[in-house]
């Protein structure tokens, strides 16, 4: 089985309150309030309403987010993303015409800063 498989999908019309943990990957085109726990990937589609916090190796948010996003690797926001929150992560990719609006940490170490001048040009 492709390891990137979404096999785990929340349908646009189902709504759920509580958390979700899932071994694998998870899409989500309804509405969630609650936490969604992922051991590989969290897809939010366009009509995906999550009001809590998502964790994973990777998330990919199309929809509207207001709560935690953390990630191992990747965050992705595409075009029609809304988020209202804060995102933990290595790497992050914003669309054009994405809002968010909260903090972003990318730092493995906080606290660490490189030391250096800045190049005078």
């Amino acid at each position: 089985m492709n390891k990137d498989a979404i096999m785990n999908v929340l349908h646009r019309g189902t709504e759920v309150e509580g958390s979700i943990v899932v071994n694998g990957s998870v899409r989500i085109d309804g509405k969630l309030k609650g936490k969604v726990k992922a051991s590989e990937k969290i897809v939010i589609g366009q009509t995906g309403i999550i009001d809590g916090d998502l964790k994973a190796k990777e998330v990919n948010l199309s929809g509207r987010c207001k709560g935690t996003i953390s990630a191992e690797n990747l965050i992705v926001f595409q075009s029609t993303a809304e988020f209202d929150g804060d995102v933990k992560c290595k790497k992050l990719v914003v669309e054009e015409g994405v809002i968010v609006d909260g903090s972003i940490t990318m730092r493995e170490n906080r606290g660490k800063v490189a030391q250096g001048k800045p190049k005078e040009g």
